[in-house]
């Protein structure tokens, strides 16, 4: 089943910011006692303390639940961490190299983490474990460009994705939106939840989604209605005043003054930059990153793209042309021994041998796949054609 639209070590980072001069942190002031540290916070230990990185104080291991904490700017690196989502939510290899990439960028105390964003979205699964990564991030802020390119903006899985982060720029030809939950049959079919599973089971799958989805875009203080209306087209969206109030609903209350209808039953909620903007969806419209600067207030900062996703992607291709390379390998010895099989020039010690040759080889690329689960072979059928070969060699070893 598919989802959307588809389917350094401590010492250096000291060093860093002992030479940087005037930076950027946060201010830790215990609760009962009153001291106060300034730094940044990086991820826990055994013992449960987050290390806190400090350039006048030095290091100290604190349990931050006894500190009230304060973003402020005033001792982290002036650094944008960078991390690209500019293709589908596919894979399982770049899903892991986003989990470790996010942590380890959180650890080194930039300003900001950036998910630079281009996606149609992708595998729910694997979205989910995305926006976790994101939520996960309690000492770092993290924002949201939506730069366009190729896909236009962040859409399904990508759009939820981006409500996960505590800001969302984009530039103003983008768009966000269209995350309903599909499902794909083995034809290659694409259906709603509701064509693949009845009414009754595609409506589980369809309100689970769409409540995930709500509650990653309320977290972060954005109108969960809205990312309802994105996930499934019955949702409709009104803009109400509401005890002086505006406000977004599904459904209007006695004494609501209607304003305008956002979205209408029966078609799937996507905004422009504009309207993302305008609903509170999105904090800002920028054209470029350094226009970002700006936005974030740090305009001397400096971007610096953490390759873990890039190498993720580049070994996946690796191994898959390993893989077929070792397919083909297969396919043709197969052939071969089909052709002098009929010429009657294939000997039983020759067949027994190539055949032993062929199962090995075919237990490759069963431990290929079963180590890189993204190449796009089923392991039922490697697993049927080694138990193919091994039916012919157990039939010429019976050959007298």
């Amino acid at each position: 089943m598919n989802g959307g639209l588809m389917v350094v070590s401590r010492t250096s980072v000291v060093a860093i910011l002992l030479i940087a001069g005037s930076v950027f942190a946060d201010t830790f002031r215990h609760k009962t006692s009153g001291a106060v540290y300034t730094g940044y916070a990086c991820g826990k230990d055994v013992d449960g303390k987050n290390l806190v990185i400090t350039a006048d104080k030095g290091q100290f291991q604190l349990n931050l639940s006894e500190y009230d904490i304060e973003w402020n700017q005033q001792g982290r690196n002036r650094v944008i961490s960078v991390l690209p989502i500019t293709e589908g939510i596919e894979n399982e290899i770049e899903t892991s190299a986003f989990e470790a990439a996010i942590a380890e960028e959180a650890d080194k105390g930039p300003l900001y983490i950036m998910i630079e964003m281009d996606s149609p979205g992708g595998r729910v699964d694997l979205v989910k474990r995305l926006c976790a990564a994101v939520s996960g991030v309690k000492y770092c802020k993290t924002a949201a460009f939506i730069k366009g390119g190729k896909n236009g903006g962040a859409y399904s899985g990508g759009a939820a994705v981006s409500l996960a982060c505590d800001k969302i720029y984009m530039v103003s030809e983008t768009s966000i939106g269209a995350a309903s939950m599909i499902a794909q049959a083995d034809s290659g079919k694409v259906m709603d939840m509701k064509e693949a599973y009845g009414d009754s089971v595609g409506e589980k799958f369809n309100s689970a989604w769409r409540n995930y989805l709500a509650s990653v875009a309320e977290e972060n203080g954005r109108p969960g209605v809205l990312a309802k209306a994105m996930a499934d087209k019955d949702v409709g969206v009104l803009e109400v005043k509401r005890d002086g109030k505006v406000c977004y609903t599904d459904q209007s209350l006695p004494g609501d003054q209607v304003v305008r209808t956002v979205c209408k039953q029966g078609q799937l909620l996507t905004l422009t930059a504009n309207d993302a903007v305008a609903l509170g969806l999105a904090d800002g419209i920028v054209k470029t990153r350094q226009d970002l600067l700006v936005e974030l207030q740090c305009p001397d900062a400096v971007f610096t793209e953490n390759d873990k996703i890039a190498k993720a992607r580049q070994e996946l291709d690796k191994v898959v042309r390993r893989f077929n390379k070792l397919s083909e390998a297969i396919d043709l010895k197969l052939k071969e021994l089909d052709t002098k099989s009929e010429r009657g020039a294939l000997t039983r010690s020759e067949a027994i041998r190539d055949f032993e040759v062929l199962i090995k080889s075919g237990e490759n690329l069963l431990k290929l796949k079963r180590s890189y689960p993204d190449i796009p072979v089923e392991e039922e059928q490697i697993i049927e054609l080694v138990n193919i070969i091994k039916a012919e060699q157990a039939s010429a070893k019976a050959m007298r």
